[in-house]
């Protein structure tokens, strides 16, 4: 069965040689010949043309070889941009790697690691903080201070006295506060901070040569908020988007 993947980078498993060879074998130009994206390409250029966003680059891959490709307004394939809930990949396998090396375990409550938290919200494991069925509110309330903590502990420090909104494990509710302490309790699990983390799971084995959760701006959920607060480029999140976990 052919796989078709789309990759959308805008304001807001192979190892990388096998997917390199793959697209060098491939050729975009030769192979955009047999597809029609133009009302794909219409539908983006209609959002630069009207001031919506100011650029965005795309690709289009086709059982790993790339079959459309194109960058819009002031966006080249080395633009840098923060990537959103798309982030949430990016540290969801961060931490499955501190798994997969023993160091954690999917069942491990939050209390394991952080004793701080002598509430319900304690008594969530890893999976449901990564599941987004830990029970913890989605994110910081109005009248509390904007993420844009320089470092998980501090951003931790923000959420151990917030109230939970369930008991773990009974509703799914979406948001990014859960995975802060995911990434704090990987943090102090190795005795890395987030950013070596990474970078030496993910980031320099893929090669992903400009993505960062760091450093951190003065914009709120960019500090280092795991589940919004990644920058990186169309070519570094390509290479993410099929690495077979």
């Amino acid at each position: 069965m052919s796989k078709i993947t789309l990759i959308l980078l805008s304001l807001f498993s192979f190892t990388p040689v096998s997917y390199a060879q793959h697209r060098h074998l491939a050729g975009i130009n030769g192979a955009l010949s047999n597809y029609d994206f133009s009302s794909l390409q219409n539908k983006i250029q209609s959002w630069i043309d009207t001031g919506y966003y100011k650029g965005a680059s795309i690709i289009i891959v086709k059982d790993y070889q790339p079959i459309y490709e194109k960058n819009f307004g002031s966006y080249d394939t080395n633009t840098v941009a923060f990537i959103a809930s798309a982030g949430k990949w990016l540290a969801a396998a961060t931490i499955a790697a501190v798994v997969d090396e023993g160091k954690l375990n999917w069942n491990d409550k939050v209390k394991k690691w952080l004793p701080q938290f002598t509430d319900v919200k304690g008594e969530a494991t890893l999976a449901q903080l990564l599941s987004h069925t830990s029970g913890y509110p989605d994110y910081q309330p109005k009248n509390k201070p904007i993420d844009i903590y320089q470092t998980l502990s501090a951003s931790v420090a923000h959420i151990v006295n917030l109230p939970a909104d369930t008991s773990p494990g009974t509703l799914f509710k979406y948001g990014g506060l859960a995975m802060n302490v995911a990434g704090r309790m990987a943090d102090l699990a190795t005795g890395k901070d987030w950013e070596t983390l990474f970078r030496e799971k993910i980031a320099i084995p893929l090669g992903m040569l400009h993505t960062r959760f760091t450093p951190v701006d003065s914009a709120g959920g960019h500090a280092p908020m795991l589940g919004g607060g990644a920058r990186s480029t169309l070519h570094d999140y390509e290479l993410f988007s099929f690495y077979d976990l």
